[in-house]
């Protein structure tokens, strides 16, 4: 809370899911400095599988891992929101592009490619915590979303 600088004694609640959204992304792109801050210890993740039907995973070290693991694979993979936040009572919503640059990995360009994919982060929040996380991105059909660029 901020207490209002007009000299009155009124005090004006601060919401803090734009906040929380901010650094939801920036621990999707590798940062965990605020881990503890941001995720419910008990939080519950439904994540994309492909061709089948979304895995979860329960709980603040497991979600770790799996954002910590998607982030290793690809350290240079950067995420940008696109639209969003989008802020209810107790949902947050954003649409995002992964980018990276990489190795043409079948071989059909003689340069670095540009890899770009799209998603959807979908957050229940309970106070300042996300206790639930829904996402989807296209990476499931990866072949779909590949941009080449001469790097």
């Amino acid at each position: 809370m901020t207490i209002n600088t007009n000299h009155s004694s009124v005090v004006v609640p601060v919401d803090s899911r734009p906040m929380l959204w901010q650094n939801w992304m920036a621990l999707r792109n590798g940062d965990r400095s605020l881990v503890e801050e941001i995720l419910a210890p008990t939080v519950l993740a439904h994540l994309p599988v492909p061709g089948g039907s979304p895995e979860q995973v329960q709980g603040r070290q497991a979600l770790v891992a799996w954002v910590s693991g998607r982030h290793a694979g690809c350290p240079d993979a950067r995420l940008a929101v696109e639209v969003g936040p989008i802020i209810g009572p107790d949902l947050i919503a954003g649409r995002w592009m992964l980018t990276r640059a990489g190795d043409d990995p079948a071989n059909l360009c003689p340069h670095r490619i540009i890899v770009a994919c799209s998603g959807v982060d979908i957050l229940r929040v309970d106070g300042d915590r996300i206790v639930e996380y829904w996402s989807h991105d296209d990476s499931v059909r990866l072949d779909r979303c590949l941009t080449y660029s001469a790097a």
